[in-house]
């Protein structure tokens, strides 16, 4: 049986994990940036070639 506790206790540690995956991708990102000087911009430039060169976003929706 699933007391109001539990369902708390879950809630509180699936918030945590959201949080320590959110920490983490910042730092990540804070990281890329300073590998291109700073420059945001560089960075998503970068990001959307390599998306394009290997094909990572599908430019046409696929039809039903």
């Amino acid at each position: 049986m699933i007391t109001e506790y539990l369902a708390q206790a879950d809630t509180q540690q699936r918030e945590r994990e959201l949080v320590e995956t959110l920490e983490r991708r910042r730092v990540a990102a804070e990281r890329a940036v300073e590998h291109f000087g700073g420059n945001r911009l560089a960075l998503i430039a970068h990001l959307a070639r390599t998306a394009r060169a290997s094909g990572g976003v599908n430019a046409h929706p696929v039809s039903c």
